[in-house]
């Protein structure tokens, strides 16, 4: 019985040992390598703009009542604001930092000519805003995304400039008596009539609409109108180690809607 289940055993054994042996090995796997996205790709493509426009600013509430005695005016007899250099070029950044959310920095802008009522058309000079703009705005795709509706809110801080007219620095009681003494350069009384202006923070509503007529190009239309109201001081200025001395205190109310239409080149 051994004699015959042995040699059995042994051909099964070889058998399956050739039949394991002309099985083709599996081939090895290819290495794949790992893609990482670059920065451009995912913090700066198709959310970043930048670029230039035409802005329109008109202030929107120029007006106090004449009364001096009360300070119930801007400043002195100043009572009356006027828009000048309302057109304006300015750049503008916007970054989409989520779906329905984009960061926009803008240039803020604003400028108005002082009027005093006691002298018709008296104006001391001009008073001039500008500075950064930074607006969280939402926005809502139309038109297959190529048409954005926005609105948001926003802060602005504004560096103030106040550039006298020559004859009221001066210290003369009107223009007509400086041309008539000969327009001289001199102060009339050893010292100039100053008004200086304070830097200021400031709120803006915005709201527009956006359109892409290619993927790389954007316009914007954009409404906004910021409340700014920074203070002032009107004195006169000695020159030497008295410098300027302050003779009242007062403020500019300079609140205004800016127009603005922008292109823009979208990363």
């Amino acid at each position: 019985m051994n004699r015959t289940v042995l040699p059995f055993s042994v051909l099964l054994a070889v058998f399956a040992t050739a039949t394991i042996a002309d099985v083709p090995a599996a081939p090895a796997a290819r290495a794949v390598p790992l893609r990482t996205e670059s920065f451009y790709d995912t913090w700066l493509k198709d959310r970043l703009s930048i670029g230039l426009g035409f802005s329109y600013a008109t202030l929107t509430d120029s007006e106090r009542p004449k009364d001096v005695g009360n300070h119930r005016t801007f400043v002195g007899y100043v009572w009356k604001l006027e828009d000048t250099d309302r057109i304006g070029v300015i750049p503008e950044i916007r970054y989409w930092a989520a779906d329905h959310l984009r960061l926009v920095l803008a240039m803020d802008r604003i400028s108005g000519r002082t009027r005093n009522y006691n002298l018709e058309k008296h104006s001391d000079g001009d008073v001039d805003l500008w500075g950064p703009q930074l607006l969280v705005e939402g926005f809502y795709p139309l038109c297959d995304e190529t048409v954005f509706l926005h609105a948001g809110v926003g802060v602005v801080y504004d560096f103030a400039d106040f550039t006298e007219v020559k004859w009221w620095n001066l210290g003369y009681s009107s223009e007509a008596s400086w041309e008539y003494l000969g327009r001289p350069s001199k102060a009339r009384q050893g010292y100039h009539r100053e008004i200086h202006v304070d830097d200021a923070f400031g709120w803006t509503i915005a709201a527009g609409a956006s359109w892409r007529p290619d993927p790389r190009f954007e316009i914007d239309l954009s409404l906004r109108h910021t409340w700014i109201d920074p203070d002032c001081q009107f004195g006169y200025f000695h020159g030497g180690k008295k410098g300027f001395e302050k003779h009242q205190d007062g403020d500019f109310e300079l609140d205004h809607l800016t127009v603005a239409l922008t292109g823009s080149y979208v990363f």
